[in-house]
């Protein structure tokens, strides 16, 4: 989301024309895209910490951030009603629920999946593992996708709205 060179030059449609699947190394840009760590939060909500990211830095993405967390509500509903109708199939067959407790982490993991990609992000702790695990059995909708590229393009322009 705050790195997308390797979509905007092509080279990751031209992978996928040559049957090639992109893996992206680094798809938090070392957290930027998280939102964890935005304009109104630059600690990432722990006091003692130093701010990984200037604030000029994270002013610029602060609508992308705000996007962020009006997708994450966006699927958290979705996600929500879809438990709610596979409930009497979950209680038949011992399935699992879906995860409805989703974090801004998870949307910029879920819209690089969207993208084509593989993502890669690092995992330090089980805490992040548990995190990255919890992306799975869901996606982004085309809407959602819409809503985070457009906010990612005012970002990379500049705008902040």
């Amino acid at each position: 989301l705050t790195n997308r060179k390797a979509l905007k030059s092509g080279l990751i449609n031209a992978c996928k024309t040559l049957g090639i699947i992109p893996i992206a190394a680094n798809p938090l840009d070392g957290g930027l895209a998280s939102g964890v760590w935005s304009a109104t939060n630059p600690t990432g909500g722990e006091v003692s910490k130093n701010q990984p990211f200037d604030f000029k830095t994270l002013e610029k993405y602060s609508t992308l951030h705000d996007v962020l967390e009006t997708v994450k509500g966006k699927v958290q509903k979705r996600l929500e009603k879809e438990n709610t109708k596979l409930k009497d199939r979950r209680d038949r067959y011992a399935g699992p629920e879906i995860n409805t407790d989703v974090t801004t982490t998870q949307i910029a993991i879920n819209y690089v999946v969207a993208k084509g990609c593989v993502p890669m992000p690092s995992v330090k702790n089980p805490a992040e593992a548990d995190e990255i695990i919890g992306c799975l059995g869901w996606s982004l909708t085309d809407e959602e996708v819409k809503m985070l590229d457009n906010a990612a393009d005012m970002s990379d322009k500049g705008i902040v709205v």
